[in-house]
């Protein structure tokens, strides 16, 4: 069955409308992006991430067991991946 001349023109413009629609959002989001790299979050987000900050900190300021139990895991985490670092590396 071949489509009516009309009809098929009318499906290309549609296309056409649509790709330009895609590549408008696809756009606007890169821009988005782009602009707020870097940045703090801002709003309730940034608020609930400085309240956690914060009650880290005051717990590990307060528990000196906890801080240290902390900075060992922390420094075995960094050797660990030290070492698939140099894995890798060598081959």
């Amino acid at each position: 069955m071949v489509p009516n001349p009309g009809q098929q023109i009318a499906w290309q413009n549609q296309l056409r409308t649509n790709q330009q629609v895609f590549s408008n959002n696809a756009a606007q989001y890169d821009r988005r992006r782009r602009r707020n790299r870097g940045r703090p979050a801002s709003g309730l987000a940034g608020v609930l991430k400085l309240l956690l900050l914060v009650a880290v900190v005051v717990l590990l300021a307060k528990n000196p067991g906890l801080r240290a139990e902390l900075w060992t895991f922390a420094q075995n985490l960094g050797a660990y991946v030290q070492g698939l670092w140099a894995d890798t590396r060598s081959g």
